[in-house]
């Protein structure tokens, strides 16, 4: 008796912590045990600091400084040239915008290399009407109407009081007529980025891209950043309608777990790569014009809460696809990563809107000792692809920015690479990548195939 007593005890105890297990697991993820039917409370409300970085997310990403017959890219190591340079003219007044057509190609390089010149650059082109909302304190004094662009020239001598707004792919430009302007607490900030500055030429693509050429060897300090990891779930309270509490279906599809609520929304996880696509069909209102896609898009991104908004800027425009693509940028040049980390799409078509972004992001830079890590000149680049079997024409882009390797899984910190990056077939990987590419491809007698960076 006194045997099977404690045999029923041992049981009885056993059965408990086994249930108590299954119950944790349930409340951690229903999804991992089959199809469950799960009720998530959402509450919805605007968050104050992504109307605040509006501004900052669609600011220039780079500024060049144009002086005795010099380009040179402004930068300061672990701080932001082109985000301050914004800031010490956001006070400034813009009035009425005039078309000032089309430029030659003469005309527009002799305008691109105004002595005493500022010039401020996209990633790439930009709405006026998205400017005007949020470059300066204050909108325009006058109606203007909208327009392409992706690069600002403002004169630090002479003609001070004009801003004239240049697209570089048409070579178009627009003038607009600027007052309150305040031009020696701007040329201190230029001076001193101008030191530590690079110096560059400019180079157009087939595409008609201009991108920099780097001259000397460039060296940039590597990064160390700490990292915002959230489940699927957090992104399930904030992207679900927002109701008192809506009825989310979880369920597990091969690799992937799947949200759905109703017949509209539906969030994907790549539990592989923690990628997260974000469906919602009901909103199938396609933009045409690419102020509304950028509003749209930044309203999309703003949604999901990211602690370091402040960080991303607005990098691409897809228009074929009606795709905006944001970066993380770290001081003042952008990362990469093959899966998404740091980067969110957003495209809004005739199917609804589509999201795509990750799980894992950037939150604040952590000091480091680490040495600079010295690149070679631009041409080096151009010729290492071109030697390897790349034709020039087939080159879209070529930028330095930083490249995110993935983390171990339980790592806290992101360690940042500079180097450079190349665009062709509209992918980007770092320039080393292509050549090994290419010579794995002829090879095997196939196309060269790699994840998007």
């Amino acid at each position: 008796m006194k045997l099977s007593g404690w045999l029923l005890r041992v049981a009885l105890i056993a059965m408990i912590a086994v249930s108590l297990v299954f119950t944790w697991l349930i409340w951690q993820n229903p999804s991992r045990l089959g199809h469950q039917e799960a009720t998530v409370t959402t509450k919805r409300k605007e968050d104050p600091d992504v109307a605040k970085n509006a501004g900052i997310v669609f600011s220039p990403t780079t500024v060049y400084y144009q002086h005795e017959n010099q380009k040179t890219w402004l930068f300061s190591p672990d701080d932001n040239v082109a985000l301050n340079v914004r800031n010490a003219i956001h006070s400034w007044r813009l009035g009425s915008v005039t078309n000032g057509g089309k430029l030659t190609t003469s005309e527009y390089n002799a305008l691109l290399s105004t002595n005493d010149s500022l010039q401020l650059l996209y990633s790439d082109q930009m709405a006026y009407q998205t400017f005007n909302a949020h470059f300066f304190t204050k909108k325009a004094t006058a109606t203007n109407a909208d327009f392409t662009f992706n690069r600002l020239l403002l004169s630090l001598s002479g003609h001070s009081d004009q801003l004239v707004f240049i697209n570089d792919a048409n070579r178009t430009i627009h003038t607009g007529k600027l007052t309150h302007g305040q031009l020696a607490a701007l040329q201190r900030l230029i001076n001193k980025a101008a030191i530590t500055g690079k110096s560059v030429t400019e180079r157009r693509l087939a595409n008609g891209r201009q991108i920099p050429i780097f001259t000397d060897n460039v060296a940039l300090q590597p990064y160390v950043y700490l990292l915002d990891q959230q489940s699927a779930n957090h992104y399930v309270s904030l992207l679900m309608p927002a109701t008192a509490a809506s009825s989310v279906d979880a369920r597990e599809i091969g690799a992937d777990t799947v949200y759905t609520a109703g017949t509209d929304y539906r969030l994907t996880l790549d539990t592989d790569t923690d990628v997260l696509q974000f469906d919602d069909t009901g909103t199938a209102t396609p933009a045409k014009s690419l102020a509304t896609n950028l509003n749209k898009a930044y309203a999309a991104l703003g949604s999901l809460n990211l602690l370091g908004l402040n960080s991303m800027r607005y990098a691409h425009y897809h228009s074929a696809t009606k795709t905006v693509t944001y970066r993380s940028y770290a001081q003042g040049l952008p990362i990469f990563n093959q899966d998404y980390y740091g980067r969110v799409t957003v495209a809004n078509t005739s199917n609804g809107q589509q999201m795509f972004f990750s799980t894992n992001n950037l939150t604040v830079p952590i000091p480091t000792d680490q040495n600079a890590t010295t690149l070679p000149p631009t041409q080096a680049v151009f010729d290492q692809l071109q030697a390897s079997g790349y034709n020039a024409d087939t080159i879209e882009d070529i930028t330095l920015g930083y490249y995110w390797a993935k983390q171990d899984e339980n790592s806290q910190v992101v360690n940042l690479t500079p180097t450079y990056f190349v665009e062709i077939g509209g992918k980007y990987r770092r320039y080393d990548q292509w050549p090994r590419l290419n010579a794995a491809a002829k090879k095997a007698n196939t196309a060269p195939t790699a994840a998007q960076e």
